[in-house]
């Protein structure tokens, strides 16, 4: 690890050769991917839900409705699990134990700030909004439409990562024989870094309609 890496980045687990510990990867990783998953207490069974966000170095940033399963599950308990993740290529060899994946996973534990008066609100949605909308050109948030959400600003408390990538030599568990596997990558997933840069234009509306 680094110095800039954050003290919540734990790298113990079973796996030793599965850690990822390059913290400026897994920022980049992190800013780069579009799509979460939050997993929160309920009963009798967990509750997890695909969720956009951002990521703001501490904080994963997150927004709902106020008045869905979600806002009501956070209000009783504020501790969440957060999970992103990004299959690679699938993995193939003679033995069938040795099918598998190249892949990227991120597991965040935090705690939720929630934030549900119009100016919080309003002010988390135009932090959150730099990542998709760093142009900056749209027209300010309006009051109506902030007091149907509710904010969470999810403080990480700790965080693990993992990877299996065939080129960083990650092939067989510790003390297995390397399995002679073939390779079939996956097309490009749904990042930032993927659209075209007509999406980041910030004159595609002009002055009209503002």
């Amino acid at each position: 690890m680094t110095d800039t890496t954050p003290s919540y980045l734990d790298s113990a687990m079973r796996r030793t050769d599965l850690a990822w510990t390059d913290w400026e990867a897994i920022e980049a990783f992190l800013k780069d991917e579009l799509i979460c998953r939050i997993a929160v207490h309920d009963m009798p069974y967990p509750y997890v839900t695909a969720q956009s966000f951002t990521f703001a170095g501490d904080a994963f940033l997150i927004h709902s409705s106020r008045f869905g399963k979600l806002a009501a599950a956070i209000r009783a308990n504020p501790l969440v699990t957060i999970e992103i993740d990004r299959p690679i290529a699938l993995l193939k060899a003679p033995k069938g134990q040795n099918t598998s994946l190249e892949y990227y996973s991120v597991i965040a534990r935090c705690v939720v700030v929630l934030r549900d008066s119009t100016d919080e609100v309003r002010a988390h949605q135009y932090q959150a909004l730099d990542k998709f909308r760093p142009e900056k050109d749209y027209s300010p948030i309006e009051d109506g439409a902030a007091n149907q959400i509710v904010a969470y600003r999810c403080e990480i408390r700790e965080m693990t990562a993992k990877k299996r990538i065939l080129a960083d030599g990650q092939y067989s568990p510790p003390g297995q024989p390397k399995a002679p596997y073939l390779r079939y990558p996956f097309q490009a997933g749904a990042t930032l870094s993927g659209l075209a840069p007509e999406a980041f234009d910030p004159h595609r509306f002009g002055r009209e309609g503002r």
